[in-house]
């Protein structure tokens, strides 16, 4: 085992769990993360998780992964997974010589990474499950069941509602939704409630509107920042650290930038890995440069002494502001394993409405 200060705030070209074998234990406050979802993306890489025969040979490896997550992730930790669902056969239109072959319009703009190969096996492997053609897989509810059988807490099934979605189906609604789901390792765990607070004060439901803000780049499958950005700061205290074991395009990294939370992402593919810290650097969209900005700003004003409040800054449980200019590993804190009170967290989180 290794210790983690001289990792933490790199994007690591690593298998996830490779990587995580080599973590001490209970040495990360959260998890968020989105792993490649089944039969969607081909990332290049003979180990990649993704384009398995069988869906459950995609869930139990994941469930491998997450099953030594929760060995580095903090007693009072939390762990928020979002996760796509597909269709049996939804690619198949777009084969050489199909409706929609390689070389249309609408695969060159958005059929970029789509699996070749292996199609007939997995779509064999649904038959067989009783799944005929055309079938909506479950499979977020699949791996959530399987991970709460393998010993996580599952205490929320948020739906991420997004309202831009389009598809080019006549028989059933436009699918315009994704699961994150957020577990716990044990029954008391860190969370900071004022992060998860409406503009009036209320709790936060579980059904999330949110467009985001538009990315382009190697990575196909690009969560927004707004969606991750009340989670970043509910489950995670100020300079702690979070992971993302499949850390794509470095949107979490991009946000505990922005918000001064500790973190390490992981990336199998190298290209990816390059976008990501080139991301969590400079920024590549507007957005990105102007959230890095605003991190930048609230740096230089700690260093001239004005020490200005700031979005997303996290309280004690008596209301005192952590140091914005202590880095200290999340290793040497004090372990605090209660929820915190909206009594004592009266400070609303300034950010986008979710």
């Amino acid at each position: 085992m290794i210790q983690i200060d001289h990792l933490l705030n790199t994007v690591h070209h690593a298998d996830a769990l490779s990587f995580l074998k080599k973590l001490p234990d209970e040495c990360v406050n959260a998890i968020i993360t989105s792993p490649p979802y089944y039969a969607q993306r081909d990332y290049g890489d003979g180990a990649q998780i993704g384009l398995e025969d069988t869906p459950q040979d995609y869930i139990e490896r994941l469930v491998s992964v997450f099953r030594e997550a929760r060995r580095v992730l903090r007693k009072d930790g939390t762990f928020w997974l979002n996760i796509g669902d597909n269709y049996v056969g939804a690619t198949s239109q777009h084969k050489n010589g199909g409706s929609q072959g390689k070389t249309s319009r609408y695969s060159r703009k958005h059929m970029n990474g789509i699996p070749s190969t292996g199609r007939a096996k997995r779509n064999k492997t649904f038959y067989e499950m009783g799944l005929p053609m055309k079938s909506l897989v479950g499979m977020p509810w699949r791996v959530a069941f399987a991970l709460q059988s393998d010993g996580w807490i599952l205490r929320s099934d948020i739906i991420w509602h997004r309202p831009s979605a389009s598809e080019s189906v006549k028989d059933r609604p436009t699918h315009a939704h994704e699961y994150v789901f957020m577990f716990a390792k044990s029954q008391h765990y860190y969370y900071d409630r004022s992060a998860m607070l409406t503009s009036t004060g209320a709790n936060i439901q579980s059904v999330w509107k949110i467009g985001g803000s538009p990315f382009t780049g190697a990575h196909c499958a690009v969560f927004p920042p707004e969606l991750i950005e009340p989670i970043v700061l509910a489950s995670c205290p100020h300079d702690g650290v979070i992971f993302d074991p499949f850390g794509g395009a470095g949107t979490v990294g991009l946000v505990c930038r922005q918000h001064e939370r500790n973190f390490m992402l992981t990336e199998i593919s190298y290209e990816n890995a390059q976008l990501a810290r080139e991301r969590v650097t400079v920024g590549i969209t507007s957005n990105d440069k102007t959230r890095l900005q605003n991190y930048k700003l609230k740096q230089t004003g700690l260093f001239n002494g004005t020490a200005a409040s700031h979005n997303g800054h996290h309280e004690n449980g008596n209301g005192v502001e952590h140091a914005a200019s202590s880095r200290r590993s999340v290793a040497s804190r004090p372990e605090r394993t209660r929820t915190i009170s909206s009594t004592q967290q009266m400070r609303r989180v300034s950010r986008q409405a979710v």
